[in-house]
């Protein structure tokens, strides 16, 4: 019986959940496609790379088209510096952007790092944490496109597993171009029809 009591409660929260649901939402988000030209953690020109990045981001406020903004699974591609492969993702991003004298803004934001360096088919340093802080200035094309150019140090703080290897601090000098979006969504019921 208690059972079944459980069960019904839930059906009725789900329920009540659902017709509290609100019908349309907006969002505001950007999206972020780049390269890097990165310096290893010693000056030398044989010590010098590249990169390729993406992540995307959203407004917590989606009514302004400035403010905080968090984001998930930021990826560097092809990202190589002195023979060393890195391979280091941002689960998170924390951030906040702001337009100071049109057409020119300041993006700033923090996250952590997690990842490996790879020296052919070899991994060293097998988990690597770290933290990525960015300090760019973007400069607004149009409503749909920002240009920024980003300072982006990776700094180090642990290691576990595998032997160490270069680079695990490096800096990447990024330039990127921002897609902006800014969505009104609307939930239909389960048998509307589109208009």
């Amino acid at each position: 019986m208690k059972r079944y009591l459980l069960i019904i409660t839930l059906a009725v929260f789900t329920g009540a959940l659902q017709a509290q649901d609100n019908p349309v939402s907006y969002s505001r988000s950007i999206s972020k496609f780049g390269g890097a030209f990165t310096v290893g953690d010693t000056f030398a020109m044989d010590n010098l790379g590249y990169g390729l990045t993406t992540m995307t981001y959203r407004f917590f406020d989606p009514f302004t088209p400035w403010g905080f903004y968090y984001g998930f699974g930021g990826v560097d591609i092809c990202h190589t510096v002195g023979g060393v492969s890195i391979d280091d993702i941002r689960p998170a991003t924390i951030g906040w952007r702001k337009e100071a004298a049109s057409p020119f803004g300041f993006d700033i934001s923090l996250s952590p790092v997690l990842g490996s360096r790879i020296i052919g088919n070899t991994i060293f340093g097998s988990f690597y944490i770290g933290v990525k802080p960015t300090a760019g200035i973007f400069f607004t094309v149009n409503e749909k496109i920002d240009i920024e150019l980003a300072y982006e140090p990776v700094i180090h703080i642990i290691r576990f597993g595998g032997a160490d290897v270069s680079n695990k601090t490096y800096h990447d000098f990024s330039i990127y171009v921002m897609l902006k979006k800014f969505s009104l969504t609307k939930n239909l019921g389960w048998y509307s029809t589109a208009p």
